[in-house]
């Protein structure tokens, strides 16, 4: 009986969950208009701001997502995405519908995996929490005008992401209209540290990361408004998150639940700075920080600068230097083959790849995936451009990689080298589509309708995707 009793009650729960979540949603805008407007503030991003394009670090990010989501929580009605933004300010924003988005400055203060899951996990509750609607709802009833250009200037705030976009007096005004309550960041607090617990990551981080944010946002606030990159938090939220860790009865160390490798996300931190900054700036600065001290991390992250930089010669040097002192890992052979790429020795890259494999684990399959990447596009520079093909086809239904352009690009550029021009021109459309170009994909989408098998299932997609973007025009 009493069984039958604890199954009734958890059936009760489940079934509650979505109500709890939606006893607010009638006053809202619907789930449909948080996601159109997402995908319109998506755009408008992507018009003028640059994106983090490594297939590896995209695929992480949006991992490390899913996980935080798939163990913590129990209902969502969105389909959450994460993109990282090239620009140092210390910031991450939600969209309706389910867009997360991380500035590469952020990672000059994160530390380790737990950290940067902590917010995530916070940017995720916003969404759950449907704070952004909330507000929109209200600019609504006050009949003011948002454009999705306006809704993005805010989000992105006054650092250079922020005027690329232009922040415009309009959106100034409206600034303190789309900002979170302190209710809203209390409740994200809540659910935030929920979601995190339960997938595993040490509460502590939180407190940690939350602390960061305090002392950056204060000092922001002075320079600008800098929207959400304030998140309003006094000290009584870090102490309430900092009595909450101390009340659970687990270890209180960064466990990496999700990689179970410190080496593995000191790598991605050092790629995202190689990356994201000034490779002459990096390169200057880290050479003359080897000079005061020696540390592998720096060699490494200055190997990475001077692939960006092409200074192939000497990023080999530096990468061999630094992989002598660092852990052994498999996953470094990929920063080989991809220096070999870029330097053009295409065998060299296929050799590296061909019998590289990588331990059980959750980041096996990222792994994996930025090998066939990488094999494909050094298959395709060689001519081999059937079997690049097939492992791209193999890869466009892969989640994690959807959101990147450049593989549709590449993609495309296969495609067009097959002979394959309406495939061609198909991926080539989408690649300008992500990229917030609708006027070259439009131009693409018609082209490959004139090459395209009629009714065939890229067609008519393609006929979806015109009458969408024609709309937007």
């Amino acid at each position: 009986m009493r069984t039958t009793k604890v199954i009734f009650k958890k059936v009760l729960t489940l079934l509650l969950i979505p109500l709890l979540i939606f006893n607010q949603a009638f006053a809202l805008i619907s789930l449909e208009e948080e996601e159109k407007i997402g995908k319109e503030v998506l755009q408008e991003i992507s018009k003028e701001i640059e994106f983090i394009k490594d297939i590896e670090i995209v695929a992480y990010i949006n991992s490390l997502g899913s996980f935080l989501i798939q163990r913590g929580v129990s209902f969502s009605p969105f389909n959450f995405r994460f993109y990282v933004i090239k620009d140092k300010t210390f910031n991450a924003f939600s969209v309706p519908g389910g867009y997360i988005f991380i500035n590469t400055g952020l990672f000059n203060y994160v530390e380790s995996e737990d950290e940067l899951s902590a917010i995530l996990a916070h940017e995720i509750s916003h969404n759950l929490a449907r704070h952004v609607a909330k507000r929109l709802e209200t600019i609504r009833k006050m009949q003011i005008a948002t454009t999705a250009a306006t809704i993005a200037a805010i989000l992105l705030g006054g650092g250079q992401a922020g005027q690329m976009v232009g922040v415009t007096g309009t959106a100034l005004a409206q600034t303190k209209l789309l900002a979170y309550s302190r209710a809203d960041e209390e409740e994200a607090d809540r659910l935030g540290f929920q979601i995190y617990t339960k997938a595993g990551y040490n509460p502590l981080a939180m407190v940690r990361i939350f602390q960061k944010l305090s002392r950056e946002s204060n000092f922001a606030i002075e320079l600008n408004f800098r929207y959400l990159l304030t998140h309003p938090l006094p000290q009584e939220r870090v102490t309430y998150l900092q009595n909450l860790a101390e009340k659970q009865s687990v270890p209180l160390q960064d466990r990496y639940t999700l990689s179970d490798d410190p080496v593995y996300f000191q790598r991605i931190k050092a790629k995202i700075k190689a990356i994201s900054e000034d490779s002459s700036d990096l390169i200057l600065n880290l050479k003359t920080q080897l000079k005061e001290r020696e540390d592998p991390w720096l060699r490494y992250q200055l190997a990475m600068a001077l692939i960006q930089a092409r200074f192939f010669k000497e990023a080999e040097k530096e990468l061999t230097l630094a992989l002598k002192v660092l852990p052994l890992r498999e996953y470094f052979q990929l920063d080989w083959a991809e220096l070999y790429l870029n330097k053009g020795e295409y065998y060299k890259a296929i050799d590296k790849l061909k019998g590289l494999s990588f331990p059980s684990s959750n980041l096996s399959y990222l792994l994996e995936l930025k090998k066939k990447y990488l094999l494909a596009r050094s298959l395709m520079e060689i001519g081999d451009v059937s079997r690049a093909y097939e492992i791209f086809k193999s890869l466009e239904e892969e989640k994690l990689i959807q959101e990147e352009p450049y593989f549709y690009f590449y993609f495309g550029l296969v495609s067009s080298r097959m002979e394959r021009i309406g495939e061609s021109h198909y991926y080539f459309g989408k690649y300008y589509e992500k990229k917030g170009d609708f006027k070259t994909a439009l131009f693409h989408y018609k082209r490959a309708l004139s090459f395209l098998e009629k009714n065939s299932k890229i067609y008519l997609e393609v006929e979806e995707k015109l009458k969408s973007l024609e709309k937007k025009r």
